[in-house]
């Protein structure tokens, strides 16, 4: 109850990544109350069951946090990475409505809250590069022009994950002399809790080339790209040049060339980016596509823009004043 002895309101946004899964919940004044975090909850990376456990996990310790029961939420809204297909839909909606017992609640692909989180039109492009990558557009009717965001023979490209693929075939093949020297091949074994190239190279073999995720490689590929390893900084470049020529094509086939367009970015590895080796390549080729585009990295946790979006399901109006002071609120969360 306030002060004036009425219910208070409460809404809950959860962000379902890769790696974590984090939920946001706010009340109807705009105060943000809680942020609790849990593993990932992509179902294609984990499976439903699991992803289901984290959903709820990360629900349960915010609603902790913010001192009420999860029955308290009006409104539950969740992005979720792996959310792809009319059939991923599907099944999500189906296990979400068994696992949220009886709360209301909507599910979309996680690239529309972080969208929902820096842009002011209704209109733009979004790409989110963090364990994988996905893009979408909207056009000033609505429609959305989007990707498949499945895997490189499906026609994506980016993302943590491919990046680290990547590092290892050159650093393999500079090993093996096949391929240019790069320091990876130095510093990878120990980075990754092995003697040398060949115990790598049989640890990922033997573990169906999974072992080497217990290990944020981007992070040292960032970081040996920053110490001017060529090898690193053109794995990464290009990295950018290619996901800026998936996102131009994607804005033109929209119709939008010659908008005004925003570009919300989002994802660890653009967070990460703080030497532009990877942004600046991305902007130089959306530009060449979209000369008047206006790219927008956004620092807030993307769980805010699904607490945007639940207050909207639940005709609450916030102000901009409001939601700029939300969105500080957030970041300050992250420290």
């Amino acid at each position: 109850m306030d002060i004036m002895g009425r219910r208070r309101r409460y809404v809950a946004g959860i962000d379902g990544g890769g790696t974590k899964t984090a939920c946001m919940i706010a009340d109807e004044k705009g105060n943000l109350l809680a942020y609790g975090v849990a593993e990932g909850s992509n179902h294609q990376i984990c499976g439903f069951s699991r992803a289901m456990e984290n959903v709820c996990q990360s629900l349960d310790i915010a609603c902790q946090q913010a001192g009420i029961a999860r029955e308290e939420l009006e409104f539950i809204y969740l992005g979720l990475a792996g959310a792809d297909t009319e059939s991923d839909m599907r099944s999500l909606e189906k296990h979400l409505t068994a696992s949220l017992r009886g709360t209301p609640y909507r599910v979309v692909n996680d690239v529309w809250i972080v969208f929902a989180c820096a842009a002011e039109k209704k209109w733009g492009a979004v790409s989110i590069c963090g364990t994988g990558n996905n893009m979408a557009v909207k056009d000033r009717q609505g429609e959305i022009y989007s990707v498949r965001a499945l895997r490189y023979m499906l026609g994506n490209y980016g993302g943590g994950e491919h990046l680290a693929e990547i590092a290892l075939h050159h650093a393999f093949r500079s090993e093996e002399h096949t391929g240019p020297y790069t320091n990876l091949e130095h510093f990878l074994p120990a980075y990754c809790e092995c003697e040398n190239m060949e115990e790598l190279a049989h640890r990922i073999y033997e573990s169906n080339y999974s072992y080497h995720r217990r290990f944020n490689v981007p992070k040292l590929v960032f970081e040996l790209a920053w110490e001017r390893d060529e090898v690193c900084r053109k794995i990464i470049a290009d990295m950018g040049r290619k996901i800026g020529t998936m996102l131009g094509s994607l804005i033109s086939h929209a119709g939008l060339k010659n908008e005004n367009v925003p570009v919300v970015l989002a994802g660890s590895q653009y967070a990460k980016d703080e030497h532009q080796l990877l942004l600046k390549p991305l902007e130089q080729e959306i530009h060449r596509y979209v000369p008047n585009a206006d790219l927008q990295l956004i620092r807030c946790p993307p769980a805010l823009g699904a607490v945007f979006n639940a207050m909207e399901q639940r005709n609450i109006e916030l102000s901009s004043e409001q939601k700029e002071y939300m969105q500080k609120s957030a970041e300050k969360m992250l420290l």
